[in-house]
């Protein structure tokens, strides 16, 4: 398991940011409050290329989203519990798995949205 601090966790456990590579693809890791606005494509931008990642998974807003910029990707795996946001009071249970095997990337997404739960497949290999 990899995991980085969020703005209310007083230990210093875990770092600020983290960098995993797995095959030829390099995962940033950041929370996501250190970022403003919050959720902000550019800002977001700015530490994908200070963390030198393919894809920066980042949280903070509790909502999932999966977007492409500049030619990099901005996965955000939402909130497995549904977690209250000041961004959207209405948040949706979310996680992700996502699978890397050479250069494929497949993301499943699992929700649930009006007691339902809904799993989506987004394969970022044909996305590039």
């Amino acid at each position: 398991m990899h995991a980085v601090r969020g703005e209310f966790d007083d230990f210093a456990k875990y770092p600020e940011t983290k960098v995993v590579s797995i095959g030829n693809v390099k995962i940033g890791l950041i929370h996501g409050h250190q970022v403003t606005p919050w959720g902000d494509l550019e800002a977001l931008a700015s530490v994908q290329r200070k963390l030198d990642c393919d894809i920066l998974i980042h949280g903070h807003t509790h909502e999932f989203g999966v977007q492409q910029y500049d030619g990099k990707y901005f996965i955000n795996p939402g909130s497995a519990t549904g977690a209250y946001s000041a961004l959207n009071s209405n948040v949706s249970p979310s996680f992700i798995l996502m699978a890397v095997q050479g250069d494929e990337i497949v993301i499943f997404n699992y929700m649930i949205a009006n007691d339902e739960l809904k799993i989506d497949r987004i394969d970022l290999t044909n996305k590039k």
